[in-house]
């Protein structure tokens, strides 16, 4: 019941006391923010000249100074951020891609810590079967609340058939585990029935993947859960859901490595969406019809799918198949589709939030669930809302929030 007065609060606008406060200024220019949700906003700086490749934090949230700053040297200019709502860590991963069959990261805690390391995930990934890390294709890097997850697929060529594998990376002790997700045939994937394992998501020390199957005549999908350390406790089957849903371009929506791999990604469509999120699975999928485009939002209630909610979009002519990218959030679930964004929320009385799709929303979620500013990027916390304008980034000097209380 608080979560759900708390997002009506934030859907019809907060009425309180705004305070504004400054933030000093650092040795260098403030150059991006971005989010880290429930926590606050993280202003970067750096230096400009590009003398030091030092990465400075500051973390701003409901207080009027600093909660915490920090930094951490990437060994190349670029690095990835990667973060996920209720995960208590996030990553700003150096490669994507193994090196020499590490990963190299920067992991950063609710504290401001930095742990800086590398991980090796070659003999984990051998101990599968005859997998070469370097003729691996990697899909997506995740973080959950107990690991962070790299998810791989393997095309062997000679059986005609792709296999994916994830491996765990422990946040406490950075230790590496791996699993095989599944298999699927070249075969079954042209029949059209069949679809690629993804992650759909966590809870506690459940990790959850999915692939689109059809078993006894029935179209839904096999669900596996894994433990963080790469421990299956769960196979089953979910069917689907009467609804017929438009074939869309699956592509990525937030801070995940799906995000940064997708140009080189190939075809990837699907139905409907499957997520997994506080111990419940939930479905999003778009109808379109000549007058208009449907995003439902669906939850699996005793077996069965109930609708919670969906919103109405102007239809966008395209030659291609429609794009959608899907966003978890506590509040609901973020569907990118085309060029138009909407927060459908979990709560059946809350009308869904509709604006057009800004690539700064990938790292500002909470975009998603505030109405208020819209042209600021904005922090929901626990006690209000932070805004800010980016228009002061790569200036000398301090910059300023604006703080408004529930």
């Amino acid at each position: 019941m608080k979560k759900t007065l708390l997002l009506f609060s934030l859907i019809l606008g907060i009425t309180s006391f705004g305070q504004q406060f400054e933030m000093p200024a650092e040795q260098y220019p403030f150059y991006s923010i971005i989010e880290w949700k429930g926590m606050g906003a993280m202003l970067l700086s750096k230096d400009p000249l590009g003398y030091s490749k030092k990465i400075n934090l500051t973390l701003a949230g409901n207080a009027t100074t600093s909660i915490w700053q920090q930094g951490f040297n990437p060994d190349d200019k670029d690095f990835y951020y990667i973060s996920s709502e209720n995960a208590r860590y996030v990553y700003f991963m150096d490669n994507l891609q193994l090196q020499e069959g590490k990963t190299i990261f920067h992991q950063l805690n609710s504290n401001g810590n930095v742990k800086s390391t590398s991980v090796s995930l070659t003999s984990v990934i051998k101990k599968l079967g005859a997998f070469d890390p370097l003729q691996l294709e990697l899909m997506d890097i995740v973080t959950t609340d107990k690991a962070l997850v790299h998810i791989f697929r393997y095309h062997d060529v000679k059986a005609k058939k792709f296999v994916e594998i994830a491996t765990f990376i422990t946040h406490h002790n950075m230790l590496p585990y791996s699993a095989i997700l599944g298999e699927v045939s070249e075969l079954s994937l042209k029949e059209g029935n069949y679809g690629m394992w993804k992650y759909i998501g966590f809870t506690d020390d459940q990790i959850v993947f999915a692939a689109r199957d059809f078993q006894n005549k029935k179209n839904g999908w096999s669900v596996m859960n894994f433990t963080s350390k790469g421990v299956m406790t769960e196979a089953k089957f979910i069917e689907g859901p009467t609804d017929k849903f438009d074939l869309t371009e699956e592509v990525a929506f937030g801070s995940h490595g799906q995000l940064y791999l997708q140009e080189d990604a190939k075809d990837n469509h699907e139905t409907a969406q499957l997520h997994f999120h506080k111990n419940t699975y939930y479905l999003t999928g778009v109808q379109t019809d000549a007058a208009a485009r449907t995003a439902k939002l669906m939850e699996l209630t005793a077996g069965k799918w109930v609708l919670l909610n969906s919103a109405t979009l102007a239809p966008e002519k395209t030659k291609d198949l429609m794009s959608v990218g899907t966003l978890v959030l506590n509040e609901g679930i973020g569907c990118k589709i085309g060029n138009s964004v909407v927060l459908l929320p979990f709560a059946m009385n809350l009308k869904p939030i509709q604006q057009s799709f800004n690539a700064d929303l990938h790292a500002n979620p909470s975009r998603l669930i505030i109405e208020e500013k819209k042209e600021l990027f904005a922090v929901s916390l626990a006690e209000g809302c932070l805004f800010f304008d980016r228009k002061q980034l790569g200036k000398a000097g301090g910059v300023k929030f604006e703080f408004i209380k529930k």
